[in-house]
């Protein structure tokens, strides 16, 4: 299944950090930059830019199996989460609830919300391997909770959990399911109108092989109609080249996140790399991940090496991260099998983190772990 990338000198086992990005994304990226340059508007009109986004919204429906009218485009899932934290404006004597070890900007906006409305932000603890126990998160929820908000899968040690599970507990209260999925989405299968989440967001350029300044956003139908973009501009009119400042008529899909000017090119080629994983089929890509994630986990048993992310088959991922021997830096590692061996992995959270995506061979892992080797002998 190997797909290849266009910086062959590298060997990328670091998708979890920034993807190598797709060559079709690449292209599609580049021929926008180039039509720009050669004559600004002559070859991306008017028409053109008010339907910039729909090729990525086209392309994304098919990923998470739900309508075009479901999903929008922003320029990452930070901003998407912000617009979307604002619209929610969970009240004094409500709360919200995450994780500690969650990716910061799954919380921050919550938090940033907060300290307008007073509500409260829960955070679950974790132990010494970033672990939470889900029992810990849905213990926290009660009829006061207006949000829970979640990495899908922690970027730390890639522990996943299950979205139909929380989407339950959230509803039975009467709240709503935050996913960030950008550490899922492209990696893992995601049916998002069975899976229950309210919000599903990703950016672009980690497992969806596409690269900055692109990322996706999934709001259902159920809750869509209730929320007030905190986020508004120009592109926010369901006509956006009706150009008054005297009234705003928002549209009624999930467009209606989207407000601004983005880098087009990188909304383009996003498209491109998502066809190329619906192409392969989601189902298969997560079989070929898992293989090259079960090679990295025999590997590191094979060196002494501990594997502190979950191996349950609810809740692993492709990234595992590995505790290294006690005085031997992460960051040193990390560096050396760069500099001297030209793999890239990353240093998270004191663990080396290896995350191989369809770009990769077995054959790759293993040179992986024959550079460990080395280096830790």
């Amino acid at each position: 299944m190997v797909i290849g990338d266009i910086l062959s000198d590298w060997t990328n086992l670091s998708f979890a950090n920034v993807a190598t990005t797709s060559p079709a994304a690449h292209n599609a990226s580049l021929a926008w930059s180039d039509a720009l340059a050669r004559g600004g508007a002559a070859e991306f009109d008017g028409e053109a830019e008010k339907n910039g986004m729909l090729p990525l919204r086209q392309a994304t429906s098919r990923l998470l199996s739900c309508g075009i009218e479901d999903v929008c485009v922003g320029s990452s899932a930070t901003e998407l989460l912000c617009s979307i934290a604002w619209a929610v404006w969970p009240e004094k004597g409500s709360n919200v609830v995450s994780t500690r070890s969650s990716f910061p900007s799954t919380v921050y906006p919550w938090s940033r919300v907060a300290e307008s409305s007073g509500a409260e932000i829960r955070l679950a603890e974790h132990d010494s391997n970033l672990y939470t126990n889900p029992k810990d998160i849905l213990e926290l929820i009660d009829e006061s909770t207006s949000v829970v908000t979640l990495s899908h899968i922690e970027f730390s040690n890639g522990q996943r959990y299950d979205i139909e599970k929380f989407a339950k507990a959230a509803h039975s209260v009467g709240a709503i399911l935050v996913i960030d999925a950008t550490q899922s989405m492209g990696m893992f299968p995601i049916d998002a109108p069975s899976c229950g989440a309210d919000v599903i967001v990703s950016s672009g350029y980690k497992w969806l092989r596409g690269t900055y300044g692109a990322a996706v956003g999934y709001i259902s139908p159920s809750v869509r109609s209730n929320l007030n973009p905190g986020l508004v501009g120009f592109r926010s009119h369901a006509d956006i080249w009706d150009l008054r400042a005297d009234r705003m008529e928002l549209p009624e899909d999930a467009s209606k996140f989207e407000y601004t000017t983005i880098h087009f090119g990188a909304a383009l080629g996003l498209a491109a790399a998502v066809e190329e994983i619906c192409e392969i089929g989601i189902e298969e890509v997560w079989k070929h991940d898992l293989i090259l994630a079960e090679a990295v986990v025999n590997g590191a048993n094979h060196l002494g090496i501990g594997v502190v992310s979950p191996m349950s088959a609810e809740e692993r991922s492709a990234i595992v991260s590995l505790r290294l021997p006690d005085g031997i830096s992460s960051e040193v590692v990390a560096k050396r099998l760069q500099d001297e061996y030209s793999i890239l992995v990353t240093s998270r959270s004191g663990f080396l983190r290896v995350s191989p995506h369809i770009d990769n061979s077995v054959e790759q892992v293993y040179s992986l772990i024959s550079a460990l080797e080395e280096i830790l002998n």
